[in-house]
């Protein structure tokens, strides 16, 4: 099990109009994007902003799943995803899932089933934060049905059990 003071920061990005914050002492993720791009005509392509912390375990036993915990999950809409990614630095890409908003200071779990058992020894990195949409909603002074500001969300990730 790993919590705050034992993550590291992870993969992060936006563009001016974005604010992201991940503290790896308290586990506090926050991220807040203004919508200032109109739509796509079909749909919004590229990854949104996100902010992210990394635990990583060293396989001793075997593993078949990693569960993160998360409390005062504040998560404006479905826009705002909740991702847990795990990989191992030899076996690759071992797992994913992810939780959307809305949520209003809710607590919870995200347990990710691995694909494939990483080997002992094998450095197994879990990836979890929150990521905004591709800013893709219509611009609010547009005043289009969906129209909004800021999409917004925040959680602190309590811990991390992997086993």
């Amino acid at each position: 099990t790993y919590g705050p003071g034992n993550y590291k920061i992870g993969p992060g990005g936006g563009d001016p109009s974005t604010y992201r914050s991940a503290d790896p002492s308290t586990g506090k993720v926050v991220i807040l994007q203004r919508n200032t791009r109109q739509a796509a005509a079909v749909n919004c392509v590229g990854d949104g902003p996100r902010a992210t912390l990394v635990a990583v375990h060293t396989v001793t036993d075997q593993v078949s799943s990693v569960q993160v915990d998360y409390t005062d999950a504040f998560l404006s809409d479905n826009e705002i995803v909740m991702d847990v990614h795990v990989s191992g630095d030899q076996s690759g890409p071992l797992g994913h899932k992810s939780d959307f908003g809305p949520k209003m200071g809710e607590a919870g779990s995200i347990t990710v089933p691995l694909k494939v058992v990483p080997k002992p020894g094998e450095a197994v990195s879990v990836r979890f934060g929150l990521q905004t949409g591709a800013a893709c909603l219509p611009h609010p002074q547009l005043g289009l049905p969906g129209s909004r500001f800021v999409n917004g969300g925040e959680a602190t990730f309590t811990s991390v059990k992997v086993g």
